[in-house]
């Protein structure tokens, strides 16, 4: 096959109908090959993405793999590569399609696991172990999965609940159920991980082959929005179950059961008894469940704050990691369109491109790193907090990423030492003071003020009606910029000045300001070999919240991997 890079289109000659565009793009890839378009016999579209550096004349930029006719290139591989030699075009490579490997599982993990396999575990039902449990079934391994929340559908009806300024439930809410922190937000499916691209290949195929949208598998940015999301999440969990996997939702890891430095067990928590138990599992006196295990997958994101204190507890190596925390800006959406995609024909640029999005950096003077991050086009700010007396806030859009505003998060880089406490778990304790001083501004509504008022350049900014507050949940005006140390209030200032060098009016003093974006990744790492197991054998912290991963697409990658290493493990044992 042929790999060419760097077809362009006009957006308004590709346009929204995706058969045409396809066609416009074969007759472009035959003009690059110097060939009639009838000389290709198969053409796909592997990644497309946007250069929108003249704002005149915005273009889609295609990679594509071709496979033409035996009678334009011949029928073997050396023909084919002379054909391609004869262009001399650097943008016209030889091209194999590697298939998903892990798609259908090698032959070697899953031949001869036997029935009398010890069943694994896995603990949160997040894209870590979503994906983990994915893979586990498909080999034939029959997967546990435990989550401390609901199912998704029951868990929306607690958020939705939630936001309109109903209780708040600590173990099923904007972090914890099923499909995890990433099932209320943009649900982005971008990622920087580097290497086996067929592991994204993979997760990207199943997020479509479970109902997502088909775009993702093509687009430089891909993005489902929560309303698609939940019901593929919902998808896979019915795969997991039909292959053999048992799933207790509403129960939540208490403890584990280690002898010689081996798991041995866990205990649980359960909202209710269930109705039927795992072959072994055990009901204590207190009402826990005793579950024998032998090999667990650790995937319980970055808000499992009692899950990392009773790891430190048990002797499980963890160390402190750097993170960002910082605030959510909300500005109209119609600011962003024009400040990238140009005042001309800008209605019809965004029906096409849909509503923009932008990606920040700067570094400040004092070394730190400020930047936009999860920023969600057409999106809202939401109450995005787990536990009583304190508040974090996130964004999240919809699949049609309709709302009249732009928002994200800006946030500012903080170490170790940065923090007051010492210890593995300073950043945490850093975190959850950020989130007390949040929800007492309020009593538990998110507060928010205009960025003029944050940096204290005025005290009440004339405002305007463009910037609208658009926010899922109760607000409310308070001093935002007093949650924060004084260098991080700083920095974030000095960014925000930075960006409305490039974005006219980022930092203009009626931009609606909310706080605190507290999550941005986990504070603390749970070690591992190189094996993905702890020093406790049998325990594979992975994911976002053992700090291996930053976003759904890496998480699910990393609970793949551990995934894979314990089919490893199970067919060496057999």
């Amino acid at each position: 096959m042929i790999r060419i890079n760097q077809i362009k289109l006009s957006i308004f000659e590709a346009g929204r109908d995706r058969q045409l565009e396809l066609e416009k793009v074969r007759d472009r890839a035959a003009r690059v090959l110097k060939i009639d378009p009838e000389g290709i016999r198969k053409l796909r579209i592997l990644r497309r993405s946007v250069d929108a550096r003249d704002k005149q004349d915005i273009k889609f930029v295609y990679t594509v793999s071709v496979k033409l006719r035996d009678s334009v290139a011949g029928g073997t591989a050396q023909t084919e590569t002379a054909f391609i030699q004869k262009l001399r075009n650097s943008n016209v490579q030889s091209y194999e399609h590697v298939p998903v490997t892990i798609e259908r599982l090698p032959d070697e993990l899953t031949e001869g696991l036997g029935k009398d396999i010890k069943r694994p575990v896995v603990v949160g039902m997040g894209p870590c172990g979503l994906f983990a449990g994915l893979v586990l079934a498909r080999a034939g391994a029959k997967p546990i999965l435990i989550e401390r929340g609901s199912q998704v559908d029951k868990r929306t009806e607690k958020v939705e609940s939630f936001l309109q300024g109903g209780h708040l439930d600590p173990e099923c809410n904007m972090q914890f159920g099923e499909g995890g922190a990433g099932a209320f937000s943009d649900g982005k499916l971008v990622t920087s991980i580097k290497g086996r691209d067929d592991y994204v290949r993979f997760v990207l195929e199943e997020f479509y082959r479970h109902g997502a949208p088909e775009d993702i598998l093509t687009d430089q940015k891909p993005h489902v929005g929560t309303d698609v999301l939940t019901g593929v999440v919902a998808s896979i969990r019915e795969e997991i179950k039909s292959l053999g996997g048992d799933i207790l939702f509403d129960t939540r890891l208490d403890e584990l059961e280690i002898e010689n430095d081996e798991l041995r067990a866990l205990i649980l928590s359960c909202v209710q008894r269930h109705r039927v138990l795992p072959e072994g599992a055990e009901q204590l006196t207190d009402g826990r469940l005793r579950l024998p295990v032998s090999q667990v997958i650790l995937a319980t994101g970055h808000s499992a704050r009692d899950t990392y204190r009773m790891l430190l507890k048990k002797g499980i190596g963890l160390e402190p990691k750097a993170f960002a925390v910082g605030v959510r800006v909300q500005h109209p959406q119609k600011l962003i369109d024009r400040a990238l995609y140009g005042e001309g024909r800008l209605s019809e640029k965004r029906a096409i491109l849909g509503p923009a999005a932008y990606k920040l950096t700067h570094t400040c003077g004092d070394g730190r790193g400020v930047y936009s991050f999860c920023m969600c086009p057409g999106g809202y700010v939401i109450n995005s907090s787990s536990e009583e007396g304190r508040l974090c806030v996130n964004g999240m859009s919809y699949h049609d990423r309709g709302s009249e505003n732009a928002n994200s998060a800006i946030i500012v880089s903080v170490r170790p030492e940065d923090m007051e406490a010492e210890g593995p778990l300073c950043g945490m304790a850093f975190q959850e003071r950020l989130e007390e001083k949040a929800y007492e501004l309020l009593s538990g509504i998110i507060p928010y003020e205009t960025y003029g008022e944050f940096r204290e350049a005025v005290t009440e900014p004339e405002g305007s009606t463009a910037y609208e507050n658009v926010t899922r949940g109760y607000t409310g005006s308070a001093d935002v910029a007093s949650i924060f140390p004084k260098y991080i209030k700083d920095d974030i200032i000095e960014g925000m000045t930075a960006f409305g060098r490039t974005i006219r009016g980022f930092d203009g003093d009626d931009v609606i300001i909310s706080g605190v974006e507290s999550r941005t990744s986990a504070p603390v790492r749970v070690l591992r070999g190189e094996d993905m197991q702890s020093r406790i054998r049998g325990l594979y912290p992975a994911g976002e919240g053992a700090g291996y991963a930053g976003g759904i697409t890496s998480s699910a990658v990393d609970g793949i991997k551990a995934a894979l290493r314990i089919l490893e493990e199970l067919k060496d044992r057999h």
